[in-house]
């Protein structure tokens, strides 16, 4: 399964922690948040990852490479000129590899720290037999920066 990762932005309110860095990559405990959602998304089997990125995108691929020191597999999408959350996903769609196309593509902030149960989600989407299913939580949201 693919998850869509949008890291494209500057996260001018950040300065000057983001001077030299995109915002995913702002560090908590020493370890980039994006560290952190990579992980969140391997613990629930998401095992191909498309970062969408443009601010500062060499220091994103330069830690994370292609993923496989991390157990994925990681691509990118670079955004030559900021694209939105729209335009994002879908210049990133281009880079799945889906098997077929039933299977299921998350798509997330590169900016948020969260222990949400994606594979519940997951399942409750299988079971309504959902085109798409788009969750939001008032906490979620406070989380992000």
């Amino acid at each position: 399964m693919y998850a869509i990762i949008l890291a494209g932005g500057k996260g001018e309110r950040l300065r000057p922690l983001t001077a030299d860095r995109p915002k995913p990559m702002v560090e908590i405990l020493g370890v980039p948040v994006l560290e952190y959602q990579l992980r969140w998304l391997k613990k629930h089997g998401i095992t191909g990852i498309v970062i969408s990125c443009g601010y500062r995108h060499e220091a994103i691929r330069d830690y994370f490479g292609d993923g496989e020191d991390w157990g994925l597999q990681i691509d990118y999408a670079i955004e030559d000129e900021p694209l939105g959350r729209g335009g994002g996903i879908k210049n990133a769609l281009a880079k799945v590899r889906v098997k077929d196309s039933s299977e299921e593509v998350v798509a997330t902030n590169g900016d948020i720290l969260t222990s949400f149960d994606l594979s519940e989600a997951l399942e409750a989407h299988r079971r309504a037999g959902a085109l798409a299913t788009v969750w939001w939580s008032p906490w979620l949201a406070l989380t992000g920066w």
